[in-house]
């Protein structure tokens, strides 16, 4: 990776924009991205406007919201690249993106989208914040009963080039009821001739759009699945939420219970960029707050100080008990911090 980035600085100083190019395009997304990111101010434009739209699309995906937000500002003078990204993104993620960004932000940059894609968009930032329904895809593919499964197969090859995944198919009525979800594995290996009723179980596991995303990872944590079916109260299917974004969703609520167990209330995802200000802000209080507490115990020993004096050999017994004290609360944050992780504490 550090030869491919000295290598793309070699390129950009001497302006060989179409083997760069040609460069990027080849490499993963993923690779793209941390390229991005560790690239000088200005140069990050520079290389994601190289890219090609299906590149830039998962490269963006790719990227923390702050990178994000520095390609947009970047791309702001081409409206056209701007609304073809943010177009051809997946709706899930650019319900992220958008609810990151102040909301008159939010509103320009959705008037860039297509009357599909708008619609899309102001339908899945209307469910609550932290809902499940803010992190699920319309993108999907649903079938009859009576399909058959070769009408199955074509059914996906009509609509599936567009779904975030096709590991399961979801069986739903007339009226859109989620009737059963059937893994793609079954559908390969069933008959041509049979019919998805015959492969239905109606064993199926969805969630609500309205309930909190800690419910989601606990779903998916007990099923043990790649995606999983939304819907609403009355049980019509709206959309699916992958495992990618739960994992997301995983380090979000981490992040947040450690701050809470810390007693920080806002992010601060790395310390060595977060301004210095912002770190007084966040701590000040606690730690002043600890201050007095051990001021009160020092006046506790100063209470007691003609009882030292006259039995010295108390002295040493104070740090076995400073110690002892200091390992009881190393065990009870270690224990809380695997409680938090685990989900069996919340906070």
């Amino acid at each position: 990776m550090v030869n491919i980035k000295l290598n793309f600085r070699d390129l950009i100083d001497k302006k060989n924009w179409k083997t760069l190019k040609q460069s990027l395009n080849e490499l993963d997304p993923f690779d793209v991205a941390q390229c991005i990111k560790d690239s000088d101010e200005g140069d990050d434009v520079v290389l994601f406007r190289l890219l090609n739209r299906e590149q830039a699309k998962k490269t963006f995906q790719h990227l923390s919201h702050e990178n994000q937000e520095q390609i947009i500002e970047g791309l702001a003078q081409n409206i056209h690249k701007l609304s073809d990204l943010l177009n051809d993104l997946d709706p899930d993620d650019r319900t992220a993106f958008f609810e990151e960004l102040p909301g008159k932000v939010t509103q320009q940059l959705i008037q860039l989208l297509s009357d599909d894609e708008r619609k899309i968009a102001t339908h899945l930032l209307g469910y609550p914040e932290n809902s499940i329904g803010r992190l699920m895809t319309p993108n999907y593919v649903a079938v009859k009963p009576h399909y058959t499964i070769e009408e199955v197969f074509a059914h996906i090859r009509q609509y599936g080039k567009n779904c975030e995944t096709i590991d399961s198919i979801y069986v739903v009525d007339k009226n859109w009821k989620l009737l059963d979800d059937i893994q793609i594995k079954d559908i390969i290996l069933a008959s041509p001739n049979q019919t998805v009723s015959e492969l239905m179980d109606r064993r199926f596991v969805a969630l609500n759009a309205m309930e909190d995303q800690e419910m989601a990872i606990r779903v998916f944590k007990d099923y043990d699945r790649a995606s999983l079916p939304v819907v609403n109260e009355e049980g019509i299917l709206l959309g699916i939420v992958t495992f990618d974004d739960i994992m997301d969703v995983v380090e979000e609520e981490s992040t947040e219970d450690f701050l809470k167990f810390g007693s920080l209330q806002k992010p601060i995802i790395n310390p060595l960029q977060t301004p210095t200000f912002i770190l007084y802000r966040e701590r000040i209080f606690w730690l002043t707050a600890l201050l007095f507490v051990n001021l009160f115990s020092g006046a506790v020993l100063a209470r007691f100080e003609s009882v030292i004096q006259s039995v010295v050999s108390l002295v040493f017994f104070l740090p076995l008990i400073i110690d002892s004290a200091g390992n009881a609360g190393s065990q009870t944050a270690s224990l809380m911090i695997r409680s938090l992780a685990t989900g069996d504490v919340h906070l």
